[in-house]
């Protein structure tokens, strides 16, 4: 380690143990300051996003803030059993060999199924898939088998968890995150309303589909409008089809307004807009990514600094 830090070490060094420490410590530049730069951007938005209500949000990427409901359906957590709206999850290993041990990831997985938000003023659907999320309910607890099972869930945390997870909590390691029926919720994506756009057709698209429909069975069309029974339909049978298409159009364009506007949230197609979901508050989420902004930041400077110094260390040892 010594030797990163002597100018003469670095510009005596072979050239591919070089090219390989000072190529991963400019990688870690660029990532640390690509880091910085999402975090900050996600901060901004969500100290700067005017928040919207749903029932009069504008179409496009909102923020929204609300209650999260799940309108009379849950899901079971697949390791602790508990009903939630949204639930991710980790199954790891404790794993030993020689003086070095780690936890192994040995399964993990996250829940896809839409649930609700409630801010007051209306309803939208969320579709979790794609988004960041944060949230209130983390539990983590050890097991002896790979699966948990309800004696490991109400096992305590012993003295010793840290140190030695084989003598006080077992070989396997259960973590949980969920959203729960109730919790708060922080919003930033693309908000949809009646994303199905059926009272975006006119009555002459909606006669028109019908009219191609009522084709599809001819014979039943020449029973109610045939009214001479030749078999064809002429000018005048026509107009009464076109009509008869015009008015059911109306009904279906009615029975349309009168159903409750659905809204929905999913992941922004623009790939620079951050998708978030979060049960804490706007300003606990702010500060928790200007934190991650601040590491970023300093590992590019230290991973740079690093960078630079190899680079200069080395050509300055060819003059």
């Amino acid at each position: 380690m010594q030797e990163f830090f002597c100018a003469p070490c670095i510009a005596a060094m072979p050239a591919a143990k070089f090219w390989l420490v000072f190529g991963a410590a400019s990688v870690l530049a660029l990532g640390a300051l690509h880091l910085a730069r999402k975090q900050i951007i996600k901060a901004r938005l969500i100290e700067d996003m005017p928040t919207s209500r749903i029932r009069s949000a504008s179409q496009g990427y909102v923020e929204l803030i609300g209650l999260a409901t799940g309108r009379g359906q849950l899901l079971t957590a697949p390791l602790s059993a508990r009903p939630c709206l949204w639930w991710r999850y980790t199954i790891e290993r404790y794993q030993k060999s020689g003086k070095s041990s780690s936890w192994q990831t040995l399964d993990k997985g996250v829940s896809r199924e839409p649930f609700y938000m409630d801010d007051g003023s209306g309803v939208c659907r969320i579709e979790p898939e794609g988004a960041e999320v944060s949230c209130l309910h983390r539990k983590r607890w050890h097991g002896a088998t790979r699966l948990p099972d309800t004696a490991s869930l109400q096992l305590k945390p012993g003295l010793l968890g840290g140190l030695s997870p084989l003598l006080s909590r077992g070989r396997y390691r259960y973590t949980e995150f969920l959203i729960r029926d109730g919790d708060p919720l922080y919003l930033l994506g693309h908000f949809v309303s009646d994303a199905s756009g059926r009272r975006v057709l006119t009555l002459d698209q909606i006669g028109g589909q019908l009219i191609r429909e009522w084709k599809r069975d001819f014979k039943q069309l020449l029973v109610r409008f045939d009214s001479d029974g030749n078999g064809v339909l002429d000018d005048s049978e026509w107009r009464q089809v076109q009509n008869a298409a015009r008015a059911e159009a109306h009904n279906h364009q009615r029975q349309g307004t009168s159903r409750e506007i659905e809204h929905a949230v999913s992941k922004p197609e623009a790939s620079d807009l951050p998708y978030l979901i979060g049960s804490h508050g706007q300003e606990q989420l702010s500060r928790r990514f200007r934190w991650q902004a601040l590491a970023g930041a300093a590992g590019f400077l230290g991973a740079g600094a690093l960078a630079t110094w190899l680079i200069t260390s080395r050509l300055g040892g060819y003059y």
